[in-house]
């Protein structure tokens, strides 16, 4: 019989990337087996093209009802056992088979990155036993016992006894059992085939190794055959970058740090000093004081805890601590973040930060030029071309005239690609149709953004063309939520996009929608964009039917406004917006039958005059009626000087936010001003504290411009000679700022910690 040789790797490790190439040149097998989604195995050819890595195997999903998406990344870089298998297995003359399930089959539900060494992360054996020899996570346990230099064969030894106690009894998941089925019925085919003076070589991640060497013998030695789903289902490869394979910024990703692995499978032990000089020429750039003698302290210390810990070589965490050992002059508020996986926590050390991102690396992958791409982006390319439009490194401003009719098809595609959220594609300001304004362009920015291509080929789970894939992805959206401003948001995208039959769909399902709602926040959002859709339809069928549904989403609206109470509830911008809209909607007659008109103001001037409502809906309320342009004004700025003057103090900087959000030009106009500095020229110095918080978010709605008029009227009034901008400057310099912001992200993280925010604790 065939010798078989399962290698259980840790995924992304040049340690075991090395123990691979070893083996496979030694051996020179006739099988290179290697876990790998198997539908890539009549392209294995695609991998040998001159690729700068990191790249990926990316596999999609799309259920045949269009419902539901699943996508996964089976992620490479020059160190993954998994590449160095491929490579050296192609270079000695092995056949090289892929031979896990597909990354699309059922078996990696919920899976998002197959190469993330998941059961490691998970395993509370090897957190305990991490713990209880003195490291602080599973990723220096691993680097202290594997990642040192090591004899090829003792490390073969070293790492199986490793995986066999990773998995000793534990019963696989449902899907690990399936891919572990699968994966042992193809070693049982290779070893049936393989002659008795030949070898099989299994390249799998570890946790799988001490099944796959039991079940392969019981297994049928039959080829396995892939079956298709009836849904849409397909692989690709895929620029990757260090970012996303990171665990401090990527998702579901495996081995943090991947640039210092990078420099370490190129340079072997002296990686240490080039990463540690690295992160300090780094910290340097992004104006961090890091002196010559800080640079040799940190590398003396890197050396120290190296010897130490009983390393043969400085590992990563060596050269991370004697980072901040060196260079980190005030005690940490939080655990250094290389001692867990995860994101970055909000408040990091500023050089901790840069730190990690030396560690991390910006390197981008590139696919070969003949590298099959899916067809969605051979047709993007030629919708571009034919509406004039392409993407170029340098970014290129578009104007788009929106009632311009040979304009149409040019902003369809921007807005197809906008909706498949293609980078480089940026809607950077919209036109503006209401009365009065009347600017009917809109500006885009393209640019071949460096994560364009691949973001492009992840979206071919939607279609072959741009106009089935934007299509598909507004229905995808409509899944998850029959909310009324969900449904305004796809009617809306369906039309900039030139979906007519899907937008009479979309109408019918708001009018059902609006009836049911009752979130006024969501129906304010939706008749704005009802608004606006109205106000740009130009054909008679479809302005009568936007306008029918803006008027129904208007009677809804006064209904919920009405019920909107809460004397003390905070200022909302959501429910403002919402009043917002009610406004804009009134100023267009046709769109509000005299009935509803009438039922309107007297439903503002109710919610405008009652303390039981929310001080900013109150205020919005008022702001709306002073805002609308009628005989009535001058009424309407009595009734809001009354009001300013008789709000209790508590409530009176919500009040004015909700006010100066729909009448800021009406009230600098007015004398409402003084009003509001006379009551806070009588607040003591406790009240003044109270309501400053709130007084200073109403004022924001004022652009720099007006906040200065209004310092002029102040100090004016007040008799004092002080220049007025000085009102508008900080006392303070920007370095005092810093400081005290990294105190508040200090305080706060050491909240956090001790379980005083509400969210559990250490």
């Amino acid at each position: 019989m065939a010798e078989l040789v399962v290698l259980g790797v840790r995924h992304h490790s040049p340690a075991c990337a090395r123990l691979v190439a070893h083996v496979i040149d030694e051996l020179r097998p006739r099988f290179v087996l290697i876990e790998g989604p198997c539908d890539m195995n009549e392209r294995m050819g695609e991998l040998a093209h001159d690729h700068r890595l990191p790249i990926a195997i990316y596999s999609y999903r799309l259920t045949s009802d269009g419902r539901r998406s699943r996508a996964s990344w089976s992620p490479f870089c020059d160190y993954s056992p998994e590449w160095v298998a491929a490579k050296h297995g192609k270079a000695v003359g092995s056949e090289v088979l892929f031979v896990d399930l597909p990354a699309w089959d059922e078996a990696f539900e919920n899976t998002e990155n197959t190469y993330s060494d998941a059961h490691l992360n998970v395993s509370s054996r090897l957190r305990e036993i991490a713990h209880d020899l003195g490291f602080d996570s599973i990723d220096t346990l691993w680097d202290h016992l594997f990642e040192q230099p090591k004899e090829p064969r003792k490390l073969q030894t070293e790492l199986a006894e490793y995986f066999e106690n990773l998995r000793a009894d534990e019963v696989a998941s449902e899907g690990d059992a399936a891919r572990e089925a699968w994966m042992a019925q193809w070693i049982a085919w290779a070893m049936s085939v393989a002659a008795k003076d030949e070898s099989v070589v299994v390249v799998c991640g570890g946790y799988h190794k001490p099944a796959l060497e039991r079940a392969w013998v019981s297994a049928p030695a039959v080829r396995p055959e892939i079956e298709r789903p009836v849904d849409r289902v397909g692989s690709y490869l895929v620029p990757f970058s260090f970012r996303r394979l990171d665990s401090f910024t990527g998702y579901a990703s495996g081995m943090p740090s991947p640039a210092f692995y990078q420099e370490a499978w190129e340079s072997g032990a002296d990686c240490a000093d080039t990463m540690l000089f690295r992160a300090v020429r780094r910290l340097r750039e992004k104006r961090q004081r890091v002196s010559t003698a800080d640079a040799l302290a940190a590398s003396e210390l890197m050396r120290g805890l190296a010897q130490l810990r009983g390393h043969s070589v400085p590992l990563r965490a060596d050269v991370l601590d004697g980072l901040v050992g060196a260079l980190v002059k005030e005690a940490l508020s939080a655990p250094a973040p290389w001692s867990t996986r995860g994101v970055l926590p909000r408040g990091t050390d500023p050089m901790l930060v840069e730190m990690v991102a030396a560690f991390s690396g910006d390197a981008r992958g590139e696919l070969a030029p003949e590298t099959p791409r899916p067809p969605l982006l051979h047709d993007v390319e030629r919708e571009l071309e034919r509406v004039g439009l392409q993407l170029a490194p340098n970014p290129k401003k578009v104007v788009i005239d929106t009632v311009d009719p040979s304009m149409t098809e040019r902003r369809q595609v921007l807005y197809r690609l906008a909706i498949l959220e293609v980078p480089g594609v940026a809607l950077v300001s919209l036109a503006d149709l209401r009365r009065g304004v009347a600017r009917t362009t809109e500006e885009w920015r393209l640019q071949r953004d460096l994560e364009t291509e691949s973001t492009l080929i992840e979206r071919a789970v939607y279609g072959a063309t741009l106009e089935q894939a934007a299509l598909a992805r507004i229905l995808e959206h409509l899944q998850s939520t029959e909310g009324v401003a969900s449904i305004a948001r796809a009617l809306e995208r369906a039309l900039l996009a030139g979906y007519r039959t899907m937008a009479t769909d979309l109408v019918a399902r708001a009018r059902d929608a609006i009836v049911s709602e009752v979130e006024f926040d969501d129906l304010g959002e939706a008749l704005g964009r009802f608004l606006g859709m109205t106000r740009a339809a130009t054909e008679p069928a479809l302005h009568a039917a936007m306008a029918s549904l803006t008027t129904s989403a208007l009677e809804r609206s006064l209904w919920l406004l009405e019920g909107l109470d809460g004397s003390r509830k905070p200022y909302a911008a959501g429910q403002v917006r919402g009043v917002t809209a009610i406004r804009d909607v009134l100023r267009e007659p046709q769109l509000a039958p005299p009935d509803v008109r009438a039922a309107s103001f007297d439903l503002l001037v109710r919610r405008a005059s009652t303390d039981h409502a929310p001080p900013a809906i109150q205020g919005a309320c008022l702001g709306a009626l002073w805002s609308i342009a009628s005989p009535d004004a001058p009424t309407d700025e009595a009734r809001a000087a009354a009001t300013v003057g008789a709000v209790e103090i508590a409530r009176l900087g919500d009040f004015l936010s909700g006010l100066f959000a729909l009448a800021r030009e009406e009230f600098l106009a007015s004398s409402l001003l003084d009003i509001v500095d006379g009551r806070m020229t009588a607040l003591g110095q406790e009240d003044f504290l109270i309501v400053l918080p709130s007084l200073r978010q109403a004022f924001s709605f004022f652009p720099p411009r007006e906040r200065l008029d209004i310092a002029k009227r102040l100090v004016k009034g007040h008799g004092l000679t002080l220049d007025a901008g000085s009102l508008l400057r900080s006392p303070l310099s920007a370095e005092e700022y810093q400081r005290a912001s990294r105190l508040q992200k200090d305080v706060f993280a050491l909240a956090e910690a001790y379980g005083l925010l509400g969210g559990g604790g250490a």
